[in-house]
């Protein structure tokens, strides 16, 4: 589909695990570009529904337009809202259950693009909502937020080591100007814990930029929500395909899933994008596929 220029992460690998069969209902929880529902309701044809959702507006938007053009419009409905309403969003589209969800639990490249602060090389505002109807933003937290809360932060949800010495650098910086841009955020995280030498793997703001990105759209707590909705959604031999970037997101999918009596996983260890991905798409090499049957 020429309008949808987002390709996700282990495409293939994800919709091959769903097993997507004609005339199924599945759920794409986070519809991003398009990729993956285009992929399902080609595979899902003649007869197959989509359920799309996403809490980004612009994105629901923008496919539905890209979808309209090959699909059928009686064989999908998208919604603007967030996963964690899984329940309600089934109900509502006039059905009972599912045979097939995917969860994209990672920023697509339209949203990095989309002058929104997602990324640390932007210069426009420090936005990072995913929903723009929501009210706190980047900008409140890194200007406002104690010095404490501001580690916490980071450290919880970004896994940075150096959390103190950034949130201190952001609230001295603070003090002499308000930090107003992806790059002046990044600036200042960088003369906290870069001292200049040394191969980078990573750029030294990614996982404070993460950390802001996942408290100000509170996806832990989406996450959490939905998976406990899970057994009441997806039929007996349903499978729920989720792709994770970051190892809280993975811990928390790891430990709903072991041991619970209703799913029995896929795959005794998560699936990894191939080489040629990594190279071709660098953001891929920290994805991890979690495959589980609903038994």
């Amino acid at each position: 589909m020429e309008g949808l220029k987002h390709i996700p992460v282990m495409l293939n690998e994800a919709v091959n695990v769903l097993s997507v069969m004609p005339g199924r209902v599945y759920v794409d929880g986070t519809i991003g570009g398009g990729g993956f529902s285009e992929e399902i309701l080609r595979r899902s044809s003649p007869g197959g529904f989509l359920i799309g959702i996403d809490r980004d507006a612009d994105a629901v938007k923008n496919v539905q337009i890209e979808l309209e053009k090959e699909f059928d419009r009686k064989r999908f409905k998208l919604f603007y809202s967030n996963f964690s309403k899984i329940d309600e969003i089934v109900k509502e589209s006039g059905f009972k259950n599912v045979d097939g969800i995917i969860l994209d639990l990672g920023i697509s490249r339209i949203q990095l693009e989309g002058n929104r602060g997602f990324s640390f090389k932007e210069e426009g505002g420090l936005d990072m909502r995913m929903d723009k109807g929501d009210g706190l933003t980047a900008y409140d937290v890194v200007n406002r937020y104690p010095e404490k809360i501001l580690a916490d932060i980071i450290w919880r949800f970004g896994d940075e080591r150096h959390s103190r010495k950034i949130a201190r650098k952001i609230v001295e910086s603070r003090k002499n100007k308000r930090i107003e841009t992806p790059i002046e955020l990044s600036k200042v995280i960088k003369k906290a814990i870069f001292k200049g030498s040394g191969k980078l793997r990573i750029d030294p703001a990614t996982k404070t930029f993460m950390a802001l990105r996942i408290f100000i759209n509170k996806e832990y707590d989406s996450l959490i929500e939905f998976l406990g909705k899970l057994k009441d959604v997806l039929n007996i031999g349903g499978v729920i395909a989720i792709l994770s970037f970051h190892s809280g997101e993975d811990r928390i999918v790891k430990n709903f899933f072991k041991n619970n009596p209703d799913f029995k996983s896929l795959s005794k260890k998560p699936i990894l994008p191939e080489g040629e991905e990594v190279r071709f798409n660098p953001r891929s090499r920290s994805a991890k596929l979690r495959a589980f049957c609903h038994v």
